[in-house]
């Protein structure tokens, strides 16, 4: 197993999931939807993403939303922590002012009774409006420790610099826009990386010269790299994580609807890097405009 893998994912199990409007501004791949069911449609979809990862001997640590105040997107616990070698843990700077409520006293109790160490707290960089959204701004490559963050309104590159500094990573900075040609709101939109596959939309990547050069690092021995299309890159095709099960054996994390989006030759390419674990997340990804590896956490 690569031990820069992580093993085990921490998921939320969400009290009151539904369209947030106050993130809706920069996510353009949400869409507001009938409220009538809709907490309980999405329970549902988590609950086959738990029966999911266990079928698949992937260890899932689940944390409750607690249901007062309402936060939406709750499911998506990747923005607002992430975990590093050694048990350092980050807490971040979330834009919209109802996810910061997302950082709830018992999860962070839970985590340092995992044995996590909080190395970095960026929470009040959100008061002078400087933000950046975890494992969404930024995909990390722990195996060549460098770093890639996509400038958004989420995702301001002094922090991101400020993160990497504190990690001993190298960091680079880029520009992505969607079909729209709008800024793309998260990192993990167009970019996955893993030791044996990273998945990218280089075409969204504004310079081509930083699309070069982050094709340049992604290509070492033994990773498959990937590219697709912006149309792919919609269908949350780059939305997907690598862990390793619990016999050590990686395992790429990734929804049914990207899945779909791959083509035979992909898929193949895919299967042969890693074992795709396929969830079923409809309404969590058209709702929420997140797709699989929003959902999930490392927990290193």
């Amino acid at each position: 197993m690569s031990s820069s893998l992580a093993s085990r994912v921490l998921l939320v199990r969400p009290a009151a999931f539904g369209f947030n409007a106050a993130t809706a501004s920069s996510n353009y791949f949400q869409e507001d939807a009938d409220a009538t069911n809709l907490s309980v449609q999405a329970l549902k979809e988590f609950d086959g993403v738990i029966a999911t990862l266990e079928a698949n001997k992937i260890e899932a640590t689940v944390l409750n939303d607690l249901p007062l105040p309402p936060k939406p997107d709750a499911i998506f616990p990747n923005n607002w922590f992430s975990t590093h070698a050694g048990g350092g843990m980050i807490f971040y700077a979330m834009e919209a002012p109802n996810r910061r409520d997302e950082i709830a006293p018992s999860h962070v109790y839970a985590l340092e009774q995992m044995g996590y160490q909080l190395i970095e707290d960026l929470r009040k960089e959100a008061n002078n409006n400087c933000f950046l959204e975890g494992t969404g701004s930024l995909v990390f490559d722990h195996a060549q420790r460098w770093v890639v963050a996509a400038v958004s309104s989420r995702t301001d590159p002094q922090l991101a610099a400020r993160v990497a500094a504190r990690l001993g990573y190298q960091l680079l900075i880029i520009h992505a826009s969607d079909a729209k040609g709008l800024p793309i709101y998260h990192t993990n939109v167009i970019l996955s990386i893993s030791p044996s596959l990273a998945i990218c939309c280089f075409e969204a990547i504004t310079e081509k010269e930083k699309a070069a050069q982050l094709q340049m690092l992604l290509e070492t021995p033994g990773r498959s790299v990937l590219s697709v299309s912006k149309a792919q890159m919609h269908a949350f095709c780059c939305n997907v994580l690598v862990v390793s099960d619990s016999s050590g054996m990686p395992c790429v994390i990734l929804s049914e609807t990207a899945w779909n989006a791959f083509n035979a030759a992909q898929q193949e390419t895919i299967q042969a890097a890693a074992r795709p674990v396929i969830l079923h997340i409809p309404i969590i990804e058209r709702v929420g405009g997140g797709s699989a590896r929003c959902m999930l956490a490392e927990l290193f």
